[in-house]
C-alpha cells in the first residue's frame, strides 16, 4: 500500500485553545439556520477558548434555530447533533463580524452547507484546495492497488515516485494560499494545525508564518503558530536556546540564562546511563581546559533516584552545577529539547544562541578552540 504522504486529510477537526487578547472587544455574530427531519429539541455549537472547552445549545423549533454569540476574534466553530464537543460528525465553520446562515443536514452533517463571513469564504476556499488533492491521492492509492494486482510493478514504482511529487504540490498550494491570504485567520490555523506535521520542514512554516500580516498578529491561530515555531527555534543551532529552569540536588534553582555571558555546555544524561558515564571523562577534560577561558557546563540528569545521581556526580569528579526533577525520561528540560537519547548535548554560546549539537570528544574541543579564538 502507497504510504500516506498528503499531510491533510480533514476527516474532522482539531480543537485548540490560547489565551484571549484582552486588548480585543470581540464582535457579536448571530446564527440562523435550519435542519430538516430533526427530533431532537437542541443543536449544539462549540469552540474552544483559553483551554477551556465551550459549548452552546440552540433551541430547534420546527426545524428552525437563532441565537447571538460574541467572539474575541475570527475563530473555529462547529455544529454537532450531541453535547460532546468531540463527538463526530461535526461541522466546522470560521465566524467574523455579522451573520452565520446554517442548512445543517442532520443524517449527514459534514455535507452542510453554512454561509458566513470573509473567513467562512476563505475556509471553503480551503477545504476545496484541499478535497482537490485529496482526490488525486484516492485516484492515485486505486491505480496503485491496481498496478499492484496485475504485477505491474514498474508502474506501480512510477505512482509512488509521483505520490511524493503530489505532496510537495499540496505544500506549495497551501503556501500559496497563506501568501494570498495573509489577514486571514484561515491562514493562521494552516500554519498551526496542518503544518504540525513533522514530515514538514521548518523551514516551510517559518517562511509561512513571515507571510503572515502584522495586523493580525495577536489572533488566535497566530499566536498559537508563532508559540509553536518559537519554541521549536530555542532548539536549533543558529537561534537562542529556550530557557529553563530546574533545580539542583539541594533545591536551588537554577536557569540557563544565568550563564549569559559565558559558553556553556547543557549535557543530558543520567547515572545509569553507561554511554553517558563513558563520555563524562571526555567532557570532565573540556571543562578543565577551557574553564579558565568561560566555558562551564550544565549537567541535566535523567536520573530518578537522588542518590544514585548525587553518587555518580561524585564518581565522576563532575564539578559543575546539575540540575534535575528526578523524572527520569520524563525529564521536562528533555521534553522541551525533544532529547531521544542520551547521552546528548546542546552547546550554547557567550549569547545565549545555540552553536553546536551532540559534540563529542574532539568535535566538541574543535567547537570550543574556535568560539574562544574569535
Amino acid at each position: 500500500m502507497l504510504k500516506q504522504t498528503l499531510i491533510t486529510i480533514l476527516s474532522g477537526i482539531t480543537v485548540i485553545g490560547f489565551a484571549q487578547n484582552k486588548k480585543n472587544a470581540g464582535f457579536n455574530f448571530k446564527v440562523d439556520g435550519e435542519i430538516k427531519n430533526y427530533t431532537k429539541p437542541y443543536i449544539y455549537i462549540h469552540h474552544k477558548w483559553d483551554e477551556v472547552n465551550i459549548t452552546d445549545s440552540i433551541k430547534v423549533v420546527n426545524g428552525k434555530f437563532s441565537k447571538s454569540f460574541k467572539s474575541i476574534d475570527p475563530n473555529m466553530y462547529w455544529f454537532t447533533t450531541s453535547t460532546d464537543i468531540n463527538s463526530q460528525p461535526n461541522m466546522p465553520f470560521f465566524v467574523d463580524a455579522g451573520s452565520v446562515k446554517a442548512t445543517l443536514k442532520a443524517d449527514s452533517l459534514p455535507f452542510s452547507s453554512i454561509t458566513a463571513g470573509q473567513t467562512q469564504k476563505d475556509y471553503i476556499e480551503y477545504r476545496s484546495l484541499v478535497n482537490t488533492f485529496v482526490l488525486k491521492q484516492q485516484q492515485m492509492q486505486t491505480d496503485f492497488n491496481n498496478a499492484q494486482q496485475a504485477g505491474d510493478f514498474k508502474t506501480a514504482q512510477g505512482i509512488q515516485q509521483s505520490y511524493g511529487e503530489l505532496n510537495n504540490q499540496f505544500i506549495g498550494k497551501l503556501k500559496e494560499f497563506i501568501k494570498t491570504h495573509n489577514k486571514s485567520a484561515v491562514s493562521g490555523f494552516i500554519i498551526y494545525n496542518d503544518f504540525n506535521n513533522p514530515n514538514i520542514p521548518f523551514e516551510v512554516v517559518n517562511e509561512s508564518l513571515s507571510y503572515i500580516d502584522k495586523s493580525i498578529a495577536d489572533t488566535k491561530f497566530i499566536k498559537l503558530a508563532t508559540k509553536r515555531v518559537d519554541a521549536v527555534k530555542g532548539t536549533m543551532v543558529g537561534f537562542p536556546a529556550t530557557d529553563f529552569t530546574q533545580n539542583t540536588a539541594e533545591g536551588k534553582p537554577v536557569k540557563l540564562s544565568d550563564y549569559k555571558g559565558k559558553v556553556v555546555l547543557v549535557d543530558f544524561w543520567a547515572s545509569w546511563c553507561r554511554p553517558c558515564r563513558m563520555e563524562n571523562p571526555n567532557v570532565v577534560a573540556a571543562f578543565n581546559k577551557y574553564k579558565d577561558k568561560g566555558f562551564t557546563v550544565l549537567g541535566v540528569s535523567f536520573d530518578s533516584d537522588k542518590n544514585a545521581w548525587i553518587n555518580a556526580v561524585q564518581q565522576d569528579n563532575l564539578t559543575w552545577q546539575h540540575v534535575s526533577d528526578l523524572k527520569g525520561w520524563g525529564n521536562e528540560v528533555g521534553k522541551m529539547y525533544s532529547i531521544q537519547g542520551i547521552p546528548a548535548s546542546i552547546l550554547v554560546d557567550k549569547n545565549g544562541v545555540i552553536v553546536g549539537k551532540n559534540l563529542r570528544g574532539q568535535e566538541l574541543d574543535n567547537k570550543l578552540d574556535e568560539l574562544f579564538k574569535k
